[in-house]
């Protein structure tokens, strides 16, 4: 571990980035070992959705170490999808929305058995409490911009301003992969607590339906808007779905 942190060091690493490898480097390691529950599972909340994956050890016990790896979005509570009306065939984008939010949380914390499922026909209810790494990436928004020339028309993608950008040229958003290389991180923290229910035909594999509170803590306001209506903090209800196993 010594020689990886004087290469960093000497590669001229950031610490940002260092303590994000380090902490990718310790959930892998801990995927690997026996005796836990790993399940997968798929979210939505007020402000966007996710996908992750989840691990707990020792699996069964009334208080268990639960750890969460999940990727998602996040949205700003004012975005509206608009449709320019000028021009025939335009696709919707967010006005003012310069640059889209995508969130990697490393989380740890923990798992409460409230009661257990003994059989196939029972159901099974924890509670769960984490914190961690909430790491924001903020790419540009891209919109197809349009340009008469010679008579022809034709879209070009390009970086949104508001300001420089009148609202009858703007055919809509551009490609997805637009800006993606152009975004800059925003680390923040996360905190959630919430219950789950957990029943399947099998002792060790189960299905899960949980709901809670979560909220997402940044030093600074996210960009997301060109305008001032940006914030920091960031709360919502959360619901998940998961598919998983015991080891």
């Amino acid at each position: 571990m010594q020689k990886c942190l004087i290469l960093f060091k000497a590669l001229k690493v950031s610490p940002k980035l260092l303590l994000l490898l380090l902490t990718l480097h310790s959930f892998i390691r801990l995927y690997g070992q026996e005796d836990r529950s790993l399940s997968f599972h798929i979210s939505g909340y007020g402000k966007g959705m996710g996908i992750g994956i989840n691990s707990t050890r020792p699996p069964g016990e009334k208080s268990s170490v639960l750890y969460t790896a999940e990727f998602g979005n996040l949205r700003h509570p004012k975005e509206i999808d608009i449709i320019n009306s000028l021009i025939p065939n335009s696709s919707a984008y967010v006005f003012g929305k310069v640059n889209r939010a995508y969130l990697l949380r490393l989380l740890a914390g923990k798992q409460f058995s409230l009661s257990e499922r003994r059989d196939r026909k029972s159901v099974g209810l924890k509670a769960n409490l984490q914190g961690g790494l909430s790491m924001a990436y903020l790419a540009p928004v891209y919109v197809d911009l349009l340009y008469i020339d010679n008579a022809a028309a034709y879209y070009r993608p390009t970086r949104y301003n508001p300001l420089l950008h009148q609202q009858a040229r703007i055919g809509g958003r551009s490609g997805f992969t637009y800006g993606l290389g152009e975004g800059t991180p925003r680390p923040g923290l996360h905190i959630r607590a919430g219950l789950e229910a957990r029943w399947g035909n099998y002792q060790n594999d189960f299905k899960s339906l949980g709901c809670g509170v979560m909220f997402d803590i940044f030093p600074k306001e996210l960009p997301i808007f060109y305008s001032g209506d940006n914030q920091a903090l960031f709360s919502s209800f959360y619901l998940t779905f998961a598919l998983g196993s015991n080891r």
